[in-house]
């Protein structure tokens, strides 16, 4: 099951050898760092392209976020639980 959030985050990624690797989020004032990316893909919306993140946290959330290239924001998506 999940919860759709939609709102934008800050995150830390790196940028390397063209990949996308999203490192730590913060969202409500807390730092998620993330442990494993299980999920990636990408679509495009006009000229932009949204690539998109399912991360395992250190402390075993599971997130679902967005990165658009264009306006170069992050968004988290979903918060997915049991």
């Amino acid at each position: 099951m999940y919860t759709e959030i939609n709102k934008k985050i800050k995150v830390i990624a790196l940028f390397e050898n063209g990949k996308i690797i999203p490192k730590v989020f913060r969202y409500s004032n807390r730092d998620y760092r993330v442990r494993e990316i299980s999920l990636t893909y990408d679509e495009r919306v006009g000229r932009a392209k949204n690539y998109f993140f399912g991360v395992e946290t250190e402390d075993g959330n599971v997130f679902k976020l967005k990165y658009n290239d264009e306006n170069l924001t992050w968004w988290l998506n979903e918060i997915w639980s049991d």
